[in-house]
């Protein structure tokens, strides 16, 4: 016997429910994992090149001098996996005294700090040995000693990451990874630069994705079983609507056909007289599948809110990106914002626009002031420096670019103003020390060095830096000359 068309429209019915609800379930899930992956990308990478400019690289340098140094004369080095392997412990013997080093508690406690405010799981940084495709740990941010990695180990590179080999000032960008003791775990690499512009070893980051693997699977099941039940329903629906509104329509329709052949009759209205209401059964299954979609909406809805939620995460890790640019203690703009400027100055320099001079300021007695006001005073008379420079040069750039040093990148007035604005300045100093009603760290003193873009004899913006700098101690040794007589 041959299919009955009530069975075909159900089995229909019945696997169209079945497609969307599949298709639902996959576009959902491929939508979410995406939308995952992005956002804690973005994230892992902003944390990682954060934790990088925040280090001091050449603090950083010396540190990992003395690891390499002990890791290149050990015989039998060791990975991060043999921890339980005998002779670990005495691998790691040779650099625990590192970690009682000032340069390693420094950076370890600069990590920490970025670590205790963000969404990170582990900061640490590596050094990596290109030949030999390994990471050797520096140093870890971890204060408890069942988490810290210990120096001088190291892990063998993932092969996604040897294409970046030969240009390491790229980093590692973050790549996940799924592993039997961490699940899953999404990591990025920065660079780490010395005051020579040379990478030290990279900044890296670890951010747990369990909790957010877990949250996306269970909302695929619960989708799952909301779908599977509607589609349940659905088929029920179905089988009562095809019997109760297709198959008895056809029925009479069939019925009226029989009679109306048999009867002739230009008065006859056999099919006029079925109540047949089309419009209501197409009703009925409207609002069957806009009851659907309702269900559906509100699964979309809460993919939206996620959606929302990982947008705030990624605008505040472009605030504490904002926030790596600027000097926390003074709140002009750091090194790695003068940086950034001198680099636009390069492309100046290469199109022709040279007007520009560089002035490198530096406090005199800030370690005396320290050592005999305290360092909060040693602050108050750093900011009080940073105020006056920045009022004037009012229309130049200031940045803090050391603990006491400042640099000044001047153009238009300013650069053409350049005597003038230093006799204000050096005026004002002699003001604050003659002022007997300030304190004596109040009693601020810098050396003051110059220099102006001069094309017979600079070739980039770093050359006018190195003569400012230059004629800036110059003038520390005129003025301790001075004190001296």
């Amino acid at each position: 016997m041959k299919m009955s068309l009530g069975r075909k429209i159900v089995i229909s019915v019945v696997g169209i429910a079945l497609l969307l609800s599949c298709t639902s379930i996959c576009v959902s899930g491929a939508v979410i994992k995406s939308m995952m992956e992005k956002e804690y990308t973005v994230t892992s990478d902003c944390m990682a090149a954060t934790a990088a400019t925040t280090v001091d690289g050449d603090t950083m340098q010396i540190i990992t001098d003395k690891v390499m140094d002990i890791y290149n004369a050990s015989d039998n080095k060791m990975d991060n996996t043999q921890w339980e392997e005998a002779g670990f412990e005495e691998y790691a013997e040779q650099y625990m005294h590192l970690m009682d080093d000032e340069a390693y508690i420094s950076i370890r406690d600069s990590l920490r700090k970025i670590q205790d405010v963000s969404e990170t799981d582990c900061i640490y940084t590596l050094k990596v040995d290109p030949d030999k495709k390994t990471l050797i740990y520096i140093v870890d941010a971890a204060y408890d000693e069942d988490e810290i990695v210990t120096p001088g180990c190291f892990d063998l590179m993932e092969e996604s990451c040897y294409k970046y080999l030969d240009t390491p000032e790229k980093g590692l960008p973050a790549f996940i990874t799924d592993t039997e003791e961490y699940g899953w775990m999404i990591t990025s690499c920065a660079p780490i630069y010395n005051s020579a512009g040379e990478i030290v070893c990279f900044a890296a980051v670890d951010i747990s994705m369990n909790e957010i693997v877990k949250t996306e699977h269970r909302f695929i099941l619960e989708l799952t079983a909301i779908l599977l039940m509607l589609t349940v329903i659905i088929s029920v629906v179905s089988i009562i609507f095809v019997k109760m509104n297709i198959l008895k329509p056809i029925n009479m329709l069939s019925k009226a056909a029989e009679h109306y052949g048999k009867q002739v009759d230009s008065e006859h209205k056999e099919f006029e007289n079925i109540d047949i209401q089309t419009g209501d059964e197409l009703e009925v299954l409207l609002r069957s599948m806009v009851q659907m979609e309702r269900d559906i909406g509100n699964y979309i809805n809460n993919l939206t809110q996620t959606r929302e939620q990982l947008s705030n995460a990624r605008h505040q890790a472009n605030e504490m990106h904002e926030l790596a640019h600027m000097d926390s203690l003074t709140g002009i703009r750091n090194r790695m914002a003068y940086d950034n400027e001198v680099m636009k100055l390069e492309g100046e320099i290469k199109i022709g626009m040279r007007s520009f001079g560089i002035a490198i300021i530096d406090m005199n007695f800030l370690k005396r002031i320290n050592d005999t006001y305290g360092h909060e005073c040693g602050n108050s008379a750093i900011v009080k420096l940073s105020k006056l420079i920045c009022d004037t040069f009012a229309h130049s750039p200031v940045f803090r670019i050391g603990g006491d040093e400042f640099a000044v990148i001047l153009k238009n007035n300013d650069f053409r103003n350049i005597d003038t604005l230093r006799y204000e300045f050096e005026t004002k100093l002699e003001e604050f020390a003659n002022d007997t009603s300030l304190q004596e760290w109040e009693k601020i003193s810098a050396a003051f060095g110059y220099a102006a873009f001069d094309i017979e004899i600079d070739s980039t913006a770093d050359d006018v830096f190195k003569r400012a700098d230059q004629a800036m101690y110059e003038n520390k040794k005129v003025m301790k000359a001075e004190r001296t007589i």
